[in-house]
This record gives structure tokens, sequence and C-alpha cells, in this order.
């Protein structure tokens, strides 16, 4: 990285601190987040994502934060529920938690449709028709509102 460059990120980084402004990434995407007049500095965290899933035939990472701060949920419980298949009598039910820094994977779910919830405390966000059990890496970033 060119010095110049450098300068004008340290310049940059200070007037956002002035401003109350923080930097928040997660994975390889970041973001500036607005903290409130008077609010208490967060920490800076990065969740490193895509080695988690690496050599995993379908993958579901998810990382869930905060609505209101961007900060990592940490044991969060996680549901995924398929919906019912032709001449299944029970659905595939799939519980897991977040980690410290609100990250969850499912490896290899079944294919099909599933409804997924997130609780945490009093909170919880909810969503069906999730098509999940394909090749690949299915990223689902989960904003949730703690009450």
């Amino acid at each position: 990285m060119p010095l110049r460059t450098i300068m004008a990120w340290t310049a940059w980084t200070a007037r956002a601190a002035q401003l109350g402004l923080a930097l928040v990434a997660g994975g390889t995407l970041a973001c500036v987040v607005a903290r409130g007049p008077g609010s208490a500095p967060q920490r800076d965290t990065i969740s490193i994502l895509s080695p988690r899933c690496a050599g995993i035939r379908s993958c579901v990472l998810g990382h869930v934060t905060a609505a209101s701060s961007a900060a990592p949920v940490a044991e969060a419980a996680v549901f995924l529920v398929r919906e019912l298949e032709r001449d299944e009598q029970e659905p595939i039910r799939i519980l897991t938690l977040t980690d410290e820094q609100g990250v969850f994977v499912v490896s290899d779910p079944p294919p099909g449709s599933y409804r997924i919830a997130i609780y945490k405390d009093d909170s919880s966000v909810e969503v069906s028709g999730m098509e999940l059990g394909d090749e690949g890496t299915t990223m689902l970033p989960i904003r949730l509102a703690l009450f």
C-alpha cells in the first residue's frame, strides 16, 4: 500500500473517531456504523468466515449481529427445519448455536426448503422457504433486534 494511501486512511479513521463513527468489519466486507453522542467506543472486530466451510460440499454459513450496533451475537440458538418431503413423517431438524463471533455453520444439510429461526433471550427472527443443500456455500448475514 503506498504511503499516501496509508496517510489518507489514517487521517480518515482519526476524523471518523472524532465524529463518533466506528469501522466494523465482517468477513471480507466492511461498513461504517454511527454511534450516538456520548456512547462508549466499541472494540473493532473482524470475523473470518470463509475458511469455516473449506472442503464442505454444501455449507450454510451465518453471521448474527445486533441490529442496533452490528456487534456479534454469541450463543444465539439457530433452528433449521426442513419442510416435509413426500413420505416423510417427521421434518428434519437442525439445531446449533452461534460462537463468540456470532457465526454458525451447518455442514451438508439435506437438500430442501427450510424455515430458519434465530433466538436470543426475548428476541427472534424467522424466514421460510430457504432452499439449502445445494453445492457451495450459502451465506446468511442476520441482523437481530435485541430487546
